[in-house]
């Protein structure tokens, strides 16, 4: 899950010893993080294998964002989206969701990747939260461990969103647009964008194979600060920057950086966008 575990932490979390709402079994933690705690589980009545994310009993003060967190995405179904399953509170007051069991990595863990990869990354990932735009909702606290690198059933992998934010006031569409370029810039750099004074005029001047097209976007992106920038314009831009990669690798010409692009394997594979399954979808 975003989560990650602590260095130097000498008492892990141990999951409740009861089933959850008489039915969910926390079994094994799989991350801890700054709010939450996240364990791989079981739906003990249809034996389907699930996440289950429980507050931090030293978090109090975030249940109620940890409640509102959890509604909105129970409230919303969508492919691109973690799929919510339950919620409630445990025996001591702790509130809890659980949602499907994901297989991957988030941004943060993926690191620095080749270019096509990062493109089509953050096109899957900037269309998903097109679609909260488009539905009113914005996020506010995008963070590459926002996104998850999932297995998908058409093998290959998707990108999902674990959370849609808990809509606090100073969530915008251009606060969501500014963290989608410096994911994208991390994904190709390794590293967060600089400060727009000390930013270089080609940004990926070292990253092999990269179109100038990708480069004068990011740059454009970057240089916005999301103002005047839609999500859903970023999706189709690296669109367009992906087909036109491959439109000159097919026919034979060299790409406009001077090599092939993208004969080599990329480090994930990664599956555009698939008609959903029963297994994408809320039932």
């Amino acid at each position: 899950m975003s989560e990650s575990n602590p260095m130097g932490d000498p008492t892990p979390p141990s999951p409740p010893s009861y089933l959850l709402e008489g039915r969910y079994l926390a079994e094994t933690l799989l991350a801890q993080g700054d709010t939450a705690n996240v364990f791989s589980g079981t739906d003990t009545w249809s034996g389907e294998h699930v996440a289950i994310r429980i507050l931090r009993a030293d978090r109090p003060e975030r249940a109620s964002a940890f409640r509102r967190m959890s509604e909105r995405l129970f409230g919303t179904a969508s492919a691109r989206l973690l799929r919510a399953i339950s919620m409630g509170d445990a025996k001591d007051g702790l509130p809890f969701l659980v949602t499907e069991l994901l297989v991957g990595r988030d941004l943060e863990k993926l690191g620095r990747v080749r270019w096509e990869v990062a493109c089509e990354v953050t096109r899957q990932a900037a269309t998903a939260i097109a679609e909260m735009h488009v539905n009113g909702l914005h996020h506010g606290a995008l963070r590459a461990s926002t996104f998850f690198v999932a297995a998908s059933n058409a093998g290959g992998s998707r990108v999902k969103l674990l959370d849609l934010g808990t809509g606090d006031r100073t969530a915008t569409a251009a606060k969501d647009v500014r963290a989608i370029a410096a994911i994208v810039h991390r994904l190709l750099t390794g590293r967060p964008p600089l400060p727009a004074k000390a930013r270089p005029a080609r940004i990926l001047a070292q990253v092999a194979g990269a179109p100038p097209a990708l480069d004068e976007a990011l740059g454009r992106w970057l240089a916005s600060e999301g103002e005047g920038v839609a999500a859903a314009e970023i999706a189709n831009e690296l669109k367009s920057i992906i087909d036109a990669a491959n439109s000159e690798f097919w026919s034979g010409g060299p790409s406009s950086s001077g090599a092939h692009p993208l004969p080599s394997p990329s480090r994930i594979s990664i599956v555009a966008d698939e008609a959903p399954t029963d297994d994408d979808e809320d039932p």
